[in-house]
């Protein structure tokens, strides 16, 4: 029977849960033209939210870029040029008619078109390499272009959006000067890096200061995520009790991805016939997962300094939200001093090991959390 959790990738259909608020939020700012920043802690949804409700929107051609693994402006230019291509260009067209559109919009770029062994045209660009601002700028606006001429609507979704500045800083100069004029086209900036993402829209510095709308994403209410997995179960017709999805969830800290996760582990214990009332059942599901893992956060320990260690630890002993820089935690974990803190927290952030909720710091992988409290 196969397992009904699905986690590490793209969920979709019965296997998204909830987000009812969110999709009716997100929906209604894509068909005002609205641009929006959506951050999440890395692996809560973001995009299996975009895609969700990239499948229900009607009228508005939708597109995704992904800018986690662009290398370059070069390797930005070309790969966004062959989305833009693949996505507002009729390849059913001839050849010579293809060539003919690619070149009235990629000007100065010299387009080309050829056929693969199997038949099917490709596009590339024959300048090398793409770097100018003026080049970037001709590519950033050819959806509005082609929204004009075509009276077509039309959201691009940019993920991992913060990457932007590793790719080129001026980028986001480019990018404003070229989006702020767009009228057919609304963007959808999503990035998991809560700091670098303020730095790019909240700094009143940044050129795509308040560019957009904020959107945070919350972790799935606990009930929902209950629900979910009990549904879940019932589907493959093994039982769980209430109290294990409440231990389950109590782990996860609801964060979606890791409560997709565990539930499957659980699934797989219950299916190979594991006894829910022996005592050790918990235990023996959650060293399962610690002990997959364990190498990698081993590796990552040891390249932190003892500040950086001490204010982990402080993070993760309680089940409760820690106040980080009380005297109280400070003298229970022998803190350094607040300014030392704050060094440590800043670099934990810039790790991705930790993320702010509220006035507090959380881990930002709950397994992670438990194989300190092992140590």
């Amino acid at each position: 029977m196969e397992n009904p959790f699905k986690f590490g990738k793209v969920v979709e259909g019965e296997d998204f849960c909830n987000r009812q608020e969110e999709v009716k939020y997100l929906k209604h700012q894509i068909r005002s033209n609205h641009s929006v920043w959506l951050y999440s802690p890395r692996r809560f949804g973001k995009t299996s939210l975009l895609k969700k409700v990239y499948g229900e929107i009607d009228a508005i051609k939708t597109i995704y870029f992904d800018l986690y693994n662009i290398q370059s402006i070069d390797d930005f230019a070309k790969k966004y040029s062959n989305i833009l291509a693949a996505e507002l260009f009729n390849w059913k067209a001839d050849i010579r008619r293809i060539s003919k559109q690619l070149g009235s919009y990629f000007t100065r770029l010299y387009p080309k078109v050829s056929l693969d062994e199997q038949g099917n045209p490709t596009f590339e660009l024959g300048l090398y390499p793409i770097h100018e601002q003026n080049d970037i700028e001709t590519i950033l606006n050819i959806p509005e272009k082609i929204g004009l001429k075509n009276k077509q609507r039309i959201c691009i979704a940019f993920d991992e959006f913060q990457e932007i500045a590793r790719i080129e800083p001026f980028l986001v100069n480019w990018m404003r000067s070229a989006f702020q004029t767009q009228k057919m086209v609304s963007y959808i900036f999503l990035g998991s890096q809560q700091s670098l993402m303020q730095s790019i829209f909240a700094d009143a510095k940044s050129p795509l200061y308040e560019f957009g709308v904020k959107m945070k994403i919350h972790p799935i209410s606990k009930r929902d995520l209950a629900e979910f997995i009990q549904r879940k179960f019932e589907a493959t017709a093994l039982a769980i009790s209430p109290e294990h999805i409440g231990t389950i969830l109590g782990k996860s800290e609801c964060h979606p991805h890791f409560t997709q996760y565990f539930a499957s582990v659980v699934w797989d214990f219950i299916f190979e016939g594991s006894n829910q009332s022996n005592p050790e059942f918990t235990t023996r599901w959650i060293n399962r997962i610690i002990e997959s893992q364990s190498i990698v956060f081993q590796t990552i320990y040891d390249q932190l300094n003892i500040n950086q260690k001490k204010v982990l630890k402080a993070l993760t002993m309680s089940d409760q939200e820690v106040a980080i820089f009380s005297t109280s935690t400070a003298n229970e974990y022998n803190l350094p001093a607040s300014s030392t803190v704050h060094e440590a927290i800043k670099s934990l952030l810039n790790k991705d090991l930790i993320y702010k909720k509220g006035k507090t710091y959380m881990l930002s992988n709950p397994v992670f959390k438990e194989w300190l409290r092992s140590l």
